[in-house]
């Protein structure tokens, strides 16, 4: 008997969860609805890119800064020498200047850039400063 009982109270709970509310019929989507979320969408992404933009200048005039400095400093050394030493300084740090002006010019020309010209405009102004940065360390030797 006791095994019946036990039957009938698992039955009976199983009834009980299945009598829940009833489930709310989803309202349909509109092309008012699809439209707002892409919008909502289309402006996250766009935000999205413009922190990702915003980022990839600090980070890399934050570089650029820093490579001004070991310039200067490079300068500093090559005003402190004499002869062919400090020629070949001289001409080093001229060229290095030029190099850093140049990619000051690029990372000008991506502010504001639509996100088509973007990634062509980061690869130039990437592959200016690690030109930079690798004259700068072919030079740095020579001012020891």
């Amino acid at each position: 008997m006791k095994k019946w009982a036990l039957v009938i109270v698992v039955g009976l709970m199983a009834l009980c969860l299945g009598c829940g509310k009833p489930e709310e019929p989803k309202k349909p989507v509109s092309s008012g609805d699809v439209k707002q979320k892409m919008g909502e969408a289309a402006q996250t992404a766009k935000e999205y890119l413009t922190q990702q933009q915003d980022k990839y200048l600090k980070q890399a005039q934050d570089k650029l800064t820093d490579l001004d400095k070991k310039i200067s400093d490079l300068k500093a050394q090559a005003e402190k020498q004499t002869g062919d030493l400090k020629k070949k300084l001289d001409d080093q740090v001229a060229g290095l200047q030029k190099q850093a002006d140049s990619a000051k010019q690029k990372l000008e020309g991506m502010k504001g850039a639509g996100a088509e010209a973007w990634e062509k405009l980061k690869s130039g102004a990437d592959e200016a400063l690690a030109e930079l940065e690798k004259g700068y360390k072919q030079a740095e030797p020579e001012k020891k």
